[in-house]
């Protein structure tokens, strides 16, 4: 075997195990938090009306973590990474993590000095930040769609802040774009699940190169 056959092969086994549709779910419940807690800041404040959102976000995380370990898994093994893909995802995590820093700084100076006349400031800050982010996560974990993803919601903030002006839309159109893009994303991975778990056939089923039990 060639080590572009291995390449591919290492690269077949790394999707079928987790290009599954878990990631786009995960990161819909992520984005319904921008949609929904907005909508519940006048009651509850901003800290809080942002952490109610912790244990719903464990619990879909949970119940993805009993799909992937009992539906998934059991059809394909278990898939250990090699060198290569632990130092994608290595890259990957620092990465994120400096956008993140870079994001929550840039978000605490818009907030204490931010004008109103320039209130674009913040959309294009922002869909920069996730435009790059999920650019990156394309490119590091092999999945195109997560590009469209970051077109996607690139474009969210100049519409809501368009609605926030133009349709006098509620909290810089938040609750609409992101709700929108989170039901778009949340569909695919749904769909992509179920495609995936119908697609890997009946428990016991040869694995794929590269999967152990």
């Amino acid at each position: 075997m060639t080590p572009n056959d291995l390449k591919k092969a290492e690269r077949a086994a790394f999707r079928a195990a987790f290009d599954i549709g878990v990631w786009d779910i995960l990161i819909a419940s992520v984005l319904s938090m921008f949609a929904i807690a907005p909508l519940l800041s006048g009651r509850l404040g901003d800290f809080w009306s942002t952490a109610v959102f912790i244990p719903v976000l464990a619990v879909v995380y949970v119940i993805l973590r009993l799909v992937k370990n009992h539906v998934v898994a059991p059809r394909i093994g278990v898939v250990r990474l090699g060198s290569f893909r632990q130092a994608r995802l290595r890259r990957l995590t620092v990465a994120l993590a400096i956008m993140n820093v870079v994001a929550l700084v840039l978000g605490a100076v818009f907030a204490l000095r931010l004008e109103p006349r320039s209130m674009w400031a913040a959309p294009i800050v922002l869909s920069l930040i996730l435009l790059v982010g999920f650019s990156l996560a394309a490119y590091f974990l092999n999945i195109p769609r997560f590009f469209f993803y970051g077109l996607l919601l690139a474009v969210a903030p100049f519409v809501g802040e368009w609605l926030f002006r133009e349709r006098y839309a509620l909290h810089h159109g938040y609750p609409v774009v992101f709700g929108t893009a989170a039901a778009v994303i949340a569909t695919v991975g749904l769909i992509t699940l179920l495609v995936r778990v119908r697609n890997l056939g009946p428990s016991g089923d040869e694995p794929l190169p590269g999967a152990g039990r």
